[in-house]
Order: structure tokens, then sequence, then C-alpha cells
């Protein structure tokens, strides 16, 4: 097999273990009401759709790798093969950040876990401040960065829903207007 064979097993395996990282994470709710605290997540509608996001770029990703191969495009094959393996690449890890990110909420304190490192545990008395941050460009929802007392930062997405979480933290006293 050579280079143009595992770059097409490349495009279709891609896009099945991105539907295996969202299958094993779990995520079927964006939210979780417990007793004791309120769980949030991305939504997995759109874990889905990054997926088959990822499927569609990698069927035209094969399709464009035949027709070069072909000759019907002058170029070699492993050009397009090469951009459609690193844009599926990329989309897999941005699908294993959306399932990873979690904002846990208890009575007196948080738990966000953010796409990479560990845990962190934000006492809803250590906020110093809160602010908005911009949306991004044709972005509907904003993000919320919270600031502790001896300057660590926290940054809430804002695919998560924000605003309800507001109101379980309670600390409307830092929010900056």
């Amino acid at each position: 097999m050579g280079l143009l064979g595992r770059l097409m097993c490349v495009v279709v395996g891609l896009p099945l273990l991105a539907e295996l990282v969202v299958l094993v994470s779990g995520t079927d709710i964006s939210e979780r009401h417990h007793l004791h605290h309120d769980t949030y997540a991305v939504s997995p509608v759109m874990s889905r759709t990054l997926v088959l996001v990822m499927v569609f770029m990698g069927v035209l990703g094969g399709l464009t790798g035949w027709l070069c191969h072909l000759g019907v495009f002058a170029s070699d094959p492993i050009v397009p093969m090469g951009f459609f393996v690193s844009f599926q690449a990329t989309l897999l890890l941005v699908c294993i950040a959306f399932t990873r990110y979690q904002v846990m909420l208890y009575d007196d304190y948080m738990i966000v876990r953010p796409p990479y490192g560990r845990r962190r545990t934000v006492p809803y008395e250590d906020i110093k401040s809160m602010r908005w941050r911009k949306p991004h460009v044709g972005l509907r929802d904003r993000d919320l960065v919270i600031v502790l007392r001896g300057g660590r930062r926290i940054r809430l997405w804002g695919l998560v829903d924000v605003e309800r979480m507001l109101l379980r933290i309670d600390r409307f006293d830092v929010l900056a207007s």
C-alpha cells in the first residue's frame, strides 16, 4: 500500500475515531441537574456536527485525491489528501476538547474541567471579579472570564449555558456590566 492508500485510510479512519470519542464521552445532554450539583457540558449536537463535517471532508478529500490520481486535476494526489487529513486531524482535536470541557456547580464552589489540563476548583468567595469577553465574529454566545484572588483566571465558554450558571454562582456583586 502506497502513501496515497495510507492517506485514504486515515481520511476514513479519523471520523470513525471522532465518533468513538463522542460515544465514549457519554455526554447525551448538555445539562444534568443532580441533587447536590449541576453539570454543564458542550451540547452533543455540536460534537456530532463536527463528526459530520469530518465525514463530509473525508468524502470530499477521497474524491479529490481519486480525481487527481486519474489525472482529471493536474496535481499530485498527495497534496489535496494532505490538506484534508490535516483538516480532519484539527477537527478531531477540537472534538476531543469539546467533549472534555465540563463545569460542575455545587452550593459553595464549582469545578471546571478545561479542554486540557487538570480540574480546577473555584470557591465562590474567592471570586474577585467576573467580566464578559466579547464574542467572536458571528458567534452569539459570550464567554465569562472569572478572576480569582491571586490573579488566576478561569474562563467559562459561551458554548455552555453561562447565564444559568451565574444564577447558581450568585456573585452579581463582582460582575462587570
